[in-house]
């Protein structure tokens, strides 16, 4: 009787093994690194050129490069490199960050805060300047309670850079 389960436990084994890898599952690391990003494999090796923030908010700058530093290195859609060896090159424009009331009580106090964040990823290439992908204007928000904005802000950057590092493994 154990023996039978073993084998029965074996082949379920194998069977679900052949099902995730015939719907193109992957483990993070084993993926065909031609299909993880929309950019063409020459043009992986990238430099963040720069973060545009035209906001009064001085952290949002350095946050965003760390974030998007570590978040495409974690998912290995590209290798960074100095302005010069770079084949791409990427800047994030901010367009606009927001916190605001979003529930107020009957003497207007904020009882929800949001907090939001609107910016474009644009990668180019590094010879010429072409434009190689653009994100679009993309938002993200969250919303939180009084004397959690710093933890609100944490979380719409990360959430804002997770989606734009989504958009770049989309390949439809």
């Amino acid at each position: 009787m154990r023996g039978v389960m073993r084998y029965l436990g074996l082949a379920l084994l194998l069977a679900m093994t052949l099902a995730l890898s015939g719907c193109g599952y992957s483990f993070t690391g084993q993926a065909d690194e031609g299909a993880i990003s929309r950019l063409d494999p020459a043009f992986r090796k990238m430099a963040l050129l720069r973060v545009e923030n035209p906001t009064i908010e001085p952290w949002l700058e350095p946050r965003l490069r760390s974030l998007i530093r570590d978040e495409l290195t974690r998912r290995r859609l590209v290798t960074w490199a100095d302005k010069d060896k770079a084949t791409s090159l990427l800047t994030v424009v901010i367009k606009k960050f927001t916190r605001q009331t979003a529930v107020a009580g009957q003497q207007d106090q904020s009882l929800k805060l949001s907090t939001g964040l609107t910016m474009i990823f644009r990668v180019h290439r590094a010879g010429d300047g072409a434009l190689l992908w653009d994100s679009g204007e993309q938002n993200q928000n969250e919303s939180f309670f009084p004397g959690d904005s710093e933890g609100a802000d944490q979380r719409v950057t990360d959430l804002a850079v997770r989606r734009m590092a989504d958009l770049m493994t989309q390949n439809y």
